[in-house]
């Protein structure tokens, strides 16, 4: 900025302030513009499908009482009979609205940490048929619980520790809360104080002796990120994160002091204690016990390797433990040589998914391929899974055989028997898969820069390259139907391969449009998704010559996937939109479905949409559209009047362009009381005319 300390002869510097004064404003002008057209772009649509069930998601938590282990699984609290440890069994769930990151049993209820939900209470007096007690919305994200006497304490992120009067499980009512400014992410009673753990800031130590007014004690900063902790006698036991387990002293709580440290090399973000064992939940080397009886100097007894462990309780002889595919209950009798004793496998990260009649195939990420039986969809079942060599990212299905994606490879499964699926063979790819269509016997792959591979799949145990076509731009997806693979090919548009031959595809026809995403085909006509136009729909009857027929922009976003039913097409772009697509001319979103954890896939059977919903597993969604709508929100659909569209001859092939003009202006028939414009218009209109007003009068001083 200009100050009087720049010298009059200083010309160049001044001038260079004189432009920062215009130039800066017009910088952050920009910003505005592009903050109101992402929010224009993420406005929600009418949510027109409802969730009647969910299977899967990522495992963070679990709480043992007796002969039952309640996880949260997802958006889900699942009640496991575990009775007999080798064999874990559902017994009961129910569905919340929010992801589960902590649950802590007490009594007759759960008191559950979902999220940007707050705190959920749920009746688990029936372990078969938990249901819905209460709940109290927390201002911030409820990551852990703790419950004693009358009271829950939850760890609400950046809103600290609240404490809820439970004493009405109807009825929960807030009390009391400290802000720690920082992040509240675990939380432990004992006594009168409750023990923090508060990411950067370490440990906290909170008086909870008046419930509606807790005040900070004493906290120890760690080096790391305190992720989680457990209290025993004197000593507090942190997961620090990358700094591994630390072990505070908390005898003085004014002032605790650092006892002992053992530093994994892994991450720990869970910790559990009991009698002179610590059990620590390290994310990169599993389970590790730890011999706490010197508290100054921790030594590791024993471990139990897994992946992706993430948090821990210990009951009797049994150590849970939480990871992203499932629960492993592992038996620690003897500390020096824990053993796997039984699990409970489950969907963790869903990827991708295709429906084939009773039963759900989903890409599993690092677990590969995982079948889920849904011939009752509110009660989805695990049925089997298929181990990956690599990170799995499409599935198709075709007769008794499943075709799985990985980064460089092709994987052939059996499925004939869902509960035991067996892999047959596989074919290692000349790049990165990124989407994968089946027909007859043939497999075809978007493989980015590398174009279209056709893969020989007569010999499920011996799959071939039959061949290749390498397009201008980078295949993200492709759909195949007849004797062409129509591929979403990025910036080399919408592109169609002759693959009569398919030793030696021949490209048969192209229309350029913005960036290529997704593609589906059904019927005579290609449905394509692209970053400027959204949805765009093509005439494919000669494929050597597509025309556009209409398209949709509003709401459509980046797409992930697209699946098209009847007169609808579903597009996953972190949420669902729905598009009519009765009028191939003028296509107009009906609704969706928004989802904080990002759809990533849809796939449609019969009023049933299944989507892959990230570490939220699947969900399975039921919407009853019949009739198109003529609007959506406070938007008016106006059809572009005036297309042009010619034609222009590259190499052989026709390649069309569309000039579209301006549009004319309609009369629509919103009240004219409503408004129109964006969200946050109105706000950013304001700033950028006092802006305006700012940069004239600034030069003119100059």
């Amino acid at each position: 900025m200009y100050t009087s300390g720049i010298s009059i002869g200083e010309q160049g510097v001044l001038l260079m302030g004189i432009n920062r004064q215009i130039i800066y404003p017009f910088i952050f002008v920009a910003f505005l513009v592009t903050i109101t057209v992402t929010i224009a772009s993420a406005a929600s649509v009418p949510e027109v499908v409802k969730p009647v069930g969910h299977f899967g998601g990522y495992i963070e938590t679990v709480d043992v009482v007796g002969n039952y282990a309640y996880i949260g699984q997802g958006q889900d609290l699942v009640i496991l009979d575990i009775a007999n440890p080798s064999s874990p069994v559902s017994v009961g769930r129910i569905m919340t609205k929010n992801l589960i990151s902590g649950v802590k049993i007490s009594g007759n209820y759960a008191y559950v940490a979902a999220g940007d939900d707050g705190l959920v209470i749920v009746d688990v007096s029936n372990p078969s048929s938990p249901i819905l007690k209460g709940s109290y919305d927390t201002p911030g994200y409820a990551s852990s619980i703790s419950v004693s006497g009358n009271y829950a304490y939850v760890a609400d992120d950046y809103n600290g520790l609240d404490i809820i009067d439970i004493s009405n499980s109807s009825s929960p009512i807030f009390k009391g809360n400290y802000n720690t400014s920082g992040y509240a992410r675990a939380v432990a009673i004992s006594g009168k104080y409750a023990y923090l753990a508060a990411g950067d800031n370490g440990l906290l130590i909170v008086d909870i002796s008046n419930p509606s007014s807790p005040i900070l004690k004493g906290n120890y900063d760690t080096s790391g990120i305190a992720c989680s902790v457990a209290v025993s006698g004197n000593y507090t036991y942190v997961a620090d994160g990358d700094n591994g387990l630390v072990i505070v002293d908390i005898s003085n709580p004014s002032s605790p002091t650092f006892k002992g440290k053992y530093y994994t090399t892994g991450s720990v973000y869970g910790v559990a204690v009991s009698g002179n064992y610590a059990y620590a939940a390290d994310f990169t080397k599993g389970l590790l016990v730890f011999d706490i009886s010197n508290p100054s100097f921790p030594v590791i007894t024993g471990s139990y390797t897994t992946l992706d462990v993430d948090g821990i309780t210990v009951s009797g002889n049994y150590a849970y433990v939480t990871t992203y595919r499932g629960l492993e209950i592992v038996d620690i009798r003897r500390p020096s040589s824990p053993v796997l004793k039984g699990s409970y496998d489950t969907v963790g990260y869903a990827d991708n998914i295709e429906v084939s009649g009773n039963y759900a195939y989903i890409a599993n990420s690092i677990m590969g391929l995982a079948i889920i039986d849904i011939s009752n969809p509110s009660s989805p079942i695990f049925k089997g899974s298929s181990g990956t060599d690599d990170y799995s990212t499409d599935v198709a299905v075709s007769g008794n055989y499943a075709y799985v994606t990985e980064f460089s490879d092709l994987k052939i499964v059996d499925i004939s028997n869902p509960s035991s699926p067996i892999r047959k063979g596989s074919y290692t790819i000349k790049g990165s898969a990124e989407d994968v269509a089946v027909s007859g016997n043939y497999a075809y792959l978007a493989v980015g820069d590398k174009g279209l591979e056709i893969v020989d799949i007569s010999h499920p145990s011996s799959p071939k390259l039959k061949g290749r076509y390498n397009t201008a731009g980078h295949a993200h997806s492709v759909a195949a139907s007849g004797n062409y693979a129509y591929v979403a090919d990025g910036d080399g548009g919408f592109v169609v391969v002759d693959i009569s031959t398919p030793s030696s595809p021949i490209l048969k026809g192209k229309y350029e449009t913005g960036y290529a995403d997704c593609v589906a085909v059904s019927g005579n006509y290609a449905y394509l998704v692209e970053d400027s136009d959204g949805l765009v729909i093509f005439d494919i009857s000669n494929p050597s010559s597509p025309i556009r027929k209409g398209s949709e922009s509003r709401h459509i976003g980046i797409c992930k996937d697209i699946s098209v039913s009847g007169n609808y097409a579903y597009i996953a772009n972190s949420g669902l939109v729905i598009v009519n697509i009765s009028n191939s001319s003028s296509p107009i979103v009906e609704g969706g479905f928004d989802s904080s954890w990002g759809i990533l896939d849809a796939s449609i059977s019969g009023d049933s949409i299944y989507v892959a919903n990230s570490n939220n597993g699947i969900l399975i969604l039921k919407t009853d559209l019949e009739q198109p709508v003529t609007s959506v929100g406070n938007f008016s659909i106006i059809q572009p009047e005036n297309n042009t569209q010619s034609l222009k001859q590259e190499n052989g092939t026709t390649v069309a362009n569309v000039k579209q003009m301006p549009e004319q202006k309609k009369e629509t028939s919103t009240p004219a009381k409503e408004s129109k414009k964006t969200p946050g218009f109105e706000i950013i209109y304001e700033v950028v005319s006092l802006l305006v007003v700012f940069c004239i009068k600034e030069s003119n001083k100059r």
